[in-house]
C-alpha cells in the first residue's frame, strides 16, 4: 500500500543506468531504502536536488511486506531549506554518513528524527564557533539516542573514563579502552555542550581534532561493525 513518509536523506549509491538507491531515515518507519531515478533527465535531476545528504523531504512510498527496497513517487520539498555552501554541506554529509552507518534496524524513533531535523536547521542558522562545533555537539547528544550516553554521575576529579562501560572509575580498567584523568575531566566538561552553549566552547584545531577522534573511537567501541565514514577526513581539514 502507498504511505506518506517524512524522510531525511542519508546516502545515495548508483544501482544502474536508470536507478539510484537512497538510504533515508523516516519518521514513520525508521531506516528505509528506496529507488530513485538516475541519469540526466528532469525527474533524476529533481530527485538529486531534493535528496542531498541530510535534506528533509516527503514522498509517497509503496510499502509491501517482505520488500526491502521501496518504490517511491511524488518526492517533494518538506519546507526546510537544504544546507548551502561547502562548510555546511560537509557537516551535513558527515552527519548523514554517521547515521547511515549507525542506524541498522528499520525502527522508528520520532525523537531522533526531530533531533536530526533540528540539527539540520541549526547548522543552517549558526556561524563561527557554533558552526565549527556543530559536529561535536551532534555526536555528543546522539549518544543518548543510540543508548551509549556515559553515566556522568560516576565522575569524580582524578577518575579515568572507561569507554567500554561508559562510566568513570578510580583506576584504569584491564582493557585498553579508557581515557586518562585529564581527558576524562575534559569529557565531563563537554557534557554541558548543547546547541545553545556550543559557541562558548572555544577550541583550537588540534583540540577539536582530538575530541572528534575520541568520540569516533567511542562509537566504534559500542558499534564494532561501524563502517568507515568517508567524509571524516574532509571534516577534519575544515574544522579539526
Amino acid at each position: 500500500m502507498y504511505e506518506n513518509l517524512d524522510c531525511i536523506a542519508l546516502r545515495t549509491v548508483r544501482y544502474s543506468d536508470r536507478h539510484n538507491i537512497l538510504t533515508a531515515y523516516s519518521r514513520q518507519r525508521g531506516k528505509v531504502v528506496m529507488t530513485l531515478p538516475a541519469g540526466g533527465g528532469k525527474p533524476a535531476a529533481r530527485a538529486r536536488a531534493l535528496t542531498q545528504p541530510l535534506s528533509v523531504f516527503q514522498c509517497v512510498a509503496d510499502v509491501r511486506p517482505g520488500r526491502e527496497i521501496m518504490q517511491v513517487r511524488d518526492i517533494r520539498h518538506a519546507g526546510i531549506s537544504p544546507l548551502e555552501g561547502a562548510v555546511r554541506s560537509t557537516l551535513g554529509l558527515f552527519i548523514a554518513d554517521m547515521l547511515a552507518a549507525l542506524l541498522r534496524e528499520p525502527q522508528c524513533d520520532e525523537a531522533l528524527f526531530d533531533y536530526v531535523v533540528y540539527m539540520e536547521r541549526y547548522i543552517s542558522a549558526v556561524s563561527g564557533t557554533a558552526l565549527a562545533n556543530a559536529h561535536i555537539c551532534f555526536l555528543l547528544h546522539l549518544q543518548h539516542f543510540m543508548g551509549i550516553e556515559p553515566d556522568w554521575g560516576t565522575y569524580a576529579p582524578g577518575h579515568v573514563f572507561d569507554m567500554s562501560d561508559g562510566i568513570f572509575r578510580m583506576s584504569p580498567p584491564i582493557h585498553g579502552n579508557w581515557l586518562p584523568s585529564g581527558e576524562a575531566a575534559a569529557a565531563w566538561r563537554l557534557r554541558r555542550m548543547n546547541p545553545r552553549t556550543s559557541a562558548l566552547f572555544a577550541m583550537s584545531h588540534s583540540e577539536r581534532n582530538l575530541i572528534l577522534d575520541r568520540l569516533i573511537r567511542y562509537y566504534h567501541i559500542h558499534f564494532p561493525g561501524l563502517s568507515s565514514v568517508s567524509s571524516l577526513e574532509v571534516l577534519r581539514s575544515i574544522f579539526g
